[in-house]
């Protein structure tokens, strides 16, 4: 954290302003309140630290399922579950089609106000940048709001990230071919023959050729590329190994229409003979589109520079976007940092805000990518361990930069600071889902069935083209967490009888408690309940399972949040998200007695600013976080003193 930062933050905690006049709210997924001690006892967490010392800390216990959707639509409505209705990634109706599921990601999902609506409602103006959980369509009226879909995909994007690769055969990788240039006008000096490859850039619906071409600048091989738009030597990029392009702005077209999209480029490798090739393509976002008002997404890129809303990462083997290493996954999140702080500076500057919000999703990446490879507890190389922590390191020391930069650019007397998680993270030994589990169960029990076999005998995991077969099926398992009964009456495709309910219902949640995990020894379920008795957890609603289950840390499957008991502990880390407030109303150098929960976040800020909190509210409002001088400032009001 820079110098002008800390003196910012000191003068934060110090001045004598009782009631904060606006707030800065930073989400951070994934970063358990474990790992901001850790990380600021390693003195990674330098930004964090100092808020820390000048404000208030605390655990906060997220909803279940402890999952990204789920929790930020907690925070952002300080509502539950079941309330908010927001219950998993993708969301089934009792009542409805199994086929017929909701997003957990869309606001037409949500059934409770969000914070910014009752800022809104109060007259307050509000900028949400790269919010997360529910953002589209966009509920901001009098704001702004740039993106905030989620991290592994995007509605407004041209394509994801893409490897194109002369050798690799994985099925997420872009195949390319590489031979003798021909039909160039210039050519630039090669000691060998020049060589061409052409990438096809974008999708299906919208794409731009960009044309590659291979020399040998040295006469030691084939050692540079040059990015051309056509062969008639209009040359927009020269690329060495490992080197990025600058951020290009091409028209992406399809057959009547085009659209202006930003993208970059890596040259991953190239050998010396030139037979091997393998260039790395950013996320191609649209100059327009991505924010509300619509203008603001092209000023943006006009001022700050190309918007990167996800990058590619790797999680249990499994690529989202596309995947080089861990140096390109980490120069990815540099830029993607970088501009976040450029980004709200800007918008900070020049338009009016009562509540800014914005959120990172590294931890979240570096996380669910390496934990189980980087925690000593589960760890089977030092050597590798002691990388894959560095990475981690890399990656905090980014998000925490950040921070810095938006407490000194956005952060006066008069402002909060508010920095919250959504869940943690915990390590793990084992490589298959519970669900995958659960489902097993319940076909070697005669639960469930499916229409289609690829091999002879029970394969449970269901692979591509395998299809529920409703028809058969008693019980389908959704979500990590939920079960579903195939009810008669109720399910479209129902065939259990409505007297059966309750001895199907008792014999699935037996067939659980009886499954013994080869690592625990015992049952890996912490709880089996039926619907009806998980409204203490937050859940009910005819958006649960008829039975909810959730698993106990230290089994043997592969998940590192979103199963678990909210206060689960393993390894480094544990489950409980974090809560961190500074400025005006609270109190300094400060830890909470007792964990928060996450419904508690939207009523506090709401009443640390002064409005009424979102209409369908359920959190309380944290006293105990708050300055002896607010308070007596809020009991003046009416004559009384606390």
């Amino acid at each position: 954290m820079c110098r002008v930062a800390e003196e910012r933050v000191v003068v934060l905690a110090r001045e004598s302003v009782v009631k904060p006049r606006r707030a800065v709210i930073i989400g951070v997924d994934g970063l358990s309140a474990d790992l901001v001690k850790r990380y600021v006892e390693k003195g990674v967490f330098k930004s964090l630290g100092e808020l820390m010392r000048r404000g208030v800390f605390a655990r906060a216990l997220p909803a279940i399922p402890t999952h990204t959707p789920v929790n930020w639509t907690t925070i952002s409505t300080g509502a539950w579950p079941g309330t908010h209705g927001v219950t998993g990634f993708s969301i089934l109706t009792r009542g409805r089609s199994y086929r017929e599921k909701l997003s957990g990601f869309d606001t037409r999902s949500v059934r409770a106000e969000f914070l910014w609506e009752a800022a809104e409602r109060a007259g307050r103006k509000c900028i949400l940048l790269k919010w997360a959980g529910p953002q589209f369509p966009v509920t901001v009226k009098k704001g702004i709001q740039v993106d905030g879909c989620f991290c592994v995909e995007c509605i407004h994007e041209i394509s994801g990230p893409r490897l194109y690769s002369s050798v690799r055969k994985e099925e997420w990788v872009t195949k390319i071919s590489v031979r003798r240039a021909e039909g160039w006008r210039r050519l630039p000096v090669s000691y060998s023959e020049p060589l061409e490859a052409v990438l096809l850039l974008g999708s299906s619906e919208l794409s731009a050729r960009l044309y590659v071409l291979a020399v040998d600048s040295e006469g030691k091989g084939y050692d540079r590329v040059y990015l051309c738009l056509s062969k008639e030597g209009s040359i927009v990029g020269s690329l060495a190994v490992g080197e990025w392009s600058e951020w290009l702005r091409l028209s992406f077209r399809d057959n009547g229409s085009s659209v202006e999209g930003t993208v970059r480029l890596k040259l991953v490798s190239l050998s010396s003979d030139g037979s091997v090739l393998e260039i790395y393509a950013s996320q191609i976002m649209p100059v327009t589109g991505w924010t509300y008002p619509e203008n603001i997404a092209r000023e943006l890129v006009e001022n700050v520079g190309p918007f990167l809303q996800r990058v590619g990462y790797i999680q249990e083997g499994e690529v989202y976007g596309a995947w080089v290493d861990y140096e390109t996954f980490l120069e990815e999140l540099e830029y993607q940092h970088e501009w976040f702080a450029r980004a709200a500076a800007y918008l900070a500057e020049k338009y009016e805000w009562d509540l800014f919000f914005i959120h990172t999703h590294a931890v979240d990446y570096v996380l669910d990518s390496v934990i189980s490879r980087a925690d000593p507890a589960t760890a089977v190389d030092d050597s590798l361990r002691e990388y894959y922590e560095s990475v981690v390191d890399r990656t905090m020391s980014i998000v925490d930069r950040m921070i810095g930069e938006l407490v000194e650019k956005l952060v006066d007397e008069e402002t909060l600071v508010v920095v919250v998680s959504d869940h943690g993270i915990i390590s793990y030994r084992g490589h298959t889902s519970i669900t995958d589990i659960v489902r097993d169960i319940l076909v070697k029990r005669g639960f469930l069935v499916y229409k289609k076999r690829k091999a002879i005998g029970p394969a449970t995991k269901p692979q591509k083209g395998e299809e529920v077969d409703l028809s058969r099926s008693k019980a389908i398992v959704h979500d990590d967490v939920y079960i579903y009964i195939n009810l008669k009456g109720r399910e479209p495709h129902g065939v259990v009888d409505p007297g059966e309910y309750e001895i199907v219902r008792d014999s699935i949640i037996s067939a659980l408690l009886e499954y013994r995990d080869p690592l625990l020894k015992s049952t890996p379920f912490s709880l089996v309940l039926r619907a009806e008795d998980a409204e203490f957890l937050g859940l009910y609603g005819d958006r649960i399972g008829d039975i909810v289950f959730v698993a106990r840390e230290g089994g043997l499957y592969n998940e590192g949040h979103g199963i678990y008991l909210p206060t689960a502990r393993f390894g480094m880390s544990s489950l409980n998200a974090f809560l961190l407030m500074a400025g005006p109303g609270v109190k300094e150098g400060y830890e909470l007695k007792k964990s928060v929960r996450l419904v508690d976040i939207a009523p506090t800020v709401a009443f640390l600013l002064g409005f009424p909190p979102p209409k369908d509210s359920e959190g309380s409002i944290l006293l105990e976080a708050l300055s002896e001088d607010f308070i007596n400032h809020i009991f003046s009001r009416t004559g009384d003193r606390a």
